[in-house]
Formats: structure tokens, sequence, C-alpha cells
């Protein structure tokens, strides 16, 4: 039985609004009836876990919201009715069409954000895949809704500019419950703080292409050891470092100018399919470059610089001692 309530192959504007903005809203993805399952659930883990889990899935005994959330990290040990979204066909007709065939679901969970005057500020995650966020509970802004930069997948990274230039930009993940967004994890996102007394929830599911080598839910089980090519090696080096600045151009470089077909033909691993006939898609080495902050740049490498000589964990301290 679907528990869709739109067809998105029908919706033409889906696909190039989120190649051209880096994220799209969708409202009435799925009927009353699987929400109302998935809240159930949802209500149902949180109070088993109601401060989250830690890295090994153990619950976790501390109120203290460590990074300003309550993390549920393997949902579908927990619910088989979250393996539902794993079928659900608007996804995987979404994730077909921008990742192309065999694409690998990499993690799904679902986090909590109480009250706190935590943010987690702008950054860009690993390139070329597809994420998916789904509401569970009213979102209105400062309810530590998550925020995007539009438009900034293939702009430097967030450290290396100023962010105050592109304010006009930003969209936060505000709306029902049921609302969904499908988004670009390499796009500048952050999430706000929840200045509200209730808790707010939301549920997300990453999915990267079929050359991707890091499959963390165990709904595989025929996996194969694909023989990496060499351009996959590279882009392997290269995709999955969000603060390096020459890495990231580096791979801009490979992926939308010096290899485009190459990349596209052989589903490289960290990247999409180039959506055809789309100017969102170009890239300018001067756009690239005019963005750049020159005191950012020049602060990150004199950090970079000291944090080689003294080593990271002499580094962190140092920070810490300054702030």
């Amino acid at each position: 039985m679907s528990s869709n309530k739109i067809d998105l192959t029908k919706e033409k504007n889906i696909i190039p609004d989120l190649y051209k903005d880096g994220i799209v809203k969708v409202s009435n993805l799925f009927d009353q009836s699987f929400l109302n399952e998935i809240k159930v659930a949802k209500d149902r883990i949180f109070s088993e876990y109601p401060y989250g889990q830690n890295d090994n899935y153990e619950k976790s005994l501390d109120e203290v919201a460590h990074g300003g959330n309550y993390p549920i990290r393997n949902l579908l040990e927990l619910d088989p009715i979250f393996k539902r979204l794993l079928e659900d066909k608007n996804i995987n007709s979404m994730a077909e069409e921008i990742l192309g065939k065999n694409f690998y679901f990499t993690s799904i969970g679902m986090r909590i954000i109480p009250k706190t005057n935590h943010i987690l500020g702008a950054h860009r995650d690993y390139c070329g895949g597809l994420s998916f966020s789904l509401l569970l509970d009213d979102i209105s802004l400062n309810e530590g809704e998550t925020f995007f930069y539009k438009d900034s997948y293939k702009n430097p990274p967030p450290m290396f500019v100023n962010l105050n230039n592109f304010s006009s930009k930003i969209v936060s993940t505000t709306g029902g419950v049921g609302d969904a967004y499908f988004w670009f994890p390499d796009s500048w996102h952050g999430r706000n703080y929840n200045l509200s007394n209730k808790k707010t929830c939301i549920l997300i599911l990453n999915i990267e292409n079929k050359s991707n080598d890091r499959k963390r839910i165990n709904i595989y089980t025929d996996e194969k050891n694909i023989k990496l090519t060499l351009l996959n090696k590279i882009f392997k080096l290269l995709g999955n470092d969000p603060n390096s600045l020459l890495k990231h151009f580096l791979y801009c470089m490979l992926r939308f100018k010096l290899f485009k077909k190459k990349v596209e033909d052989e589903k490289i691993i960290y990247s999409r399919l180039i959506l055809k006939n789309n100017f969102s898609e170009n890239f300018s080495y001067l756009n690239y470059f005019k963005i750049i902050n020159f005191k950012k740049f020049l602060k990150a490498l004199v950090a970079k610089t000291i944090q080689l000589s003294v080593g990271k964990n002499l580094f962190v301290r140092i920070k810490k001692i300054i702030k």
C-alpha cells in the first residue's frame, strides 16, 4: 500500500529547483496514516532513549545536549516502520534521477532539539550526495531548525567566506509535521538554537551513488568489493574533506570542467548526475575565488600551520585557552 499523497515524477520543478538552490521543500509527501505511525514510533523510541544515543547506539544518560541535540542513530533496528522510507517510490525516484541507478542509502537517523542556545555554525558535508529531511514536529524559526544557503554547493568552504554577504540566500527548514526537504549535503548549512520550551524532532536520510563505500546501514547483504579506478581514488581523496579549500577547488575543477563526462558516465564516488541544460551546473573559476575572504583565508592558513607544527591535540587545547 502506497504511503504517498503525491507523485514527484509529475512535479516538473522539483529537481530543477533542487539543482538551482541545493534544497527544495515538498509538502504533503506522505498520507496522514503513515505519518501517524512514524510519530508513534518516534514517541516510543524517545521514551526509551530520552537523551538519545551515544556513538555505540547505547542509551545516553546525559541530559546535557552535547552538540545541541539528542540523536537516535539506528532507526531501522528500533522500528520496522522506518524501512518503508527506504522503499518509498518518491524518495527512490528522486535518488535515481540525481545519483543514477544502484544508489545506496548510507544512513538514517533522527534527532530531538531541546531548548538550547547552541548553534551549529555553517558548514558543508561530503560532496555529491543527496539527503532527505522529514519534520516530525511543527517547527518555526528559532526552534532548532536547519538553515541552508541557497546555491552554495559549488562555493568555497564557508570558513573562507564572509557569510554576511550571503544572508539573503538563507532558507530555513521550517514547516509542519510531514513537510519534507531534499537537499545537497555539500551545500552550506547549519542548525539554529531552540529558544522555545518545546522539543522539536527531524528525521534525516542520506543517499550516495553506486561507487560509495560507506554503507552504514545493514540492509545490504550482497556487498562486493569493487576495485576503484584511478579517478575514483582521486575523488575519494577530494570529496570528503569539507574544510579543505584546495581539495574542494580541485574537486569542482575535475567534476565540472576537466572530467565532466567521464565522472557522469562512470558514476564516480562523491558525485551527482549533471542536470541537462541547467545553468546552475556551470562552474566559474572567477566566481569561486571572488567569494574568498582574504582575512579568513589568512587566518585559516596560520591556524593550519600552527596545527601542523604543534599537533592537533595541543592545538585544540591552545584554542580553548585563547577562548
